[in-house]
């Protein structure tokens, strides 16, 4: 899916689902959300996928940056 993405500005980017770890990441750092709503999360793949802008689908404006220290593995 392609989205503007804040971080890496310009032309549209490449966004992938939200992995598990980074669900459970966003449950952990925003009390607002419950289990149902980071389904909706996609992570820009931008920057050679070095982008760590994370965000909802269809609301670009509900989403945050992951950490520098935020590790997939």
């Amino acid at each position: 899916m392609s989205k503007h993405c804040r971080n890496c500005k310009g032309p549209l980017q490449h966004f992938r689902p939200a992995t598990e770890k980074e669900k459970e990441y966003l449950l952990k750092n925003d009390e607002r959300l419950k289990r149902a709503d980071v389904d909706g999360y996609w992570r820009c793949q931008g920057n050679d996928g070095k982008c760590r802008r994370i965000q909802h689908h269809l609301n670009q404006s509900k989403g945050t940056t992951l950490p520098e220290d935020f590790d997939e593995d």
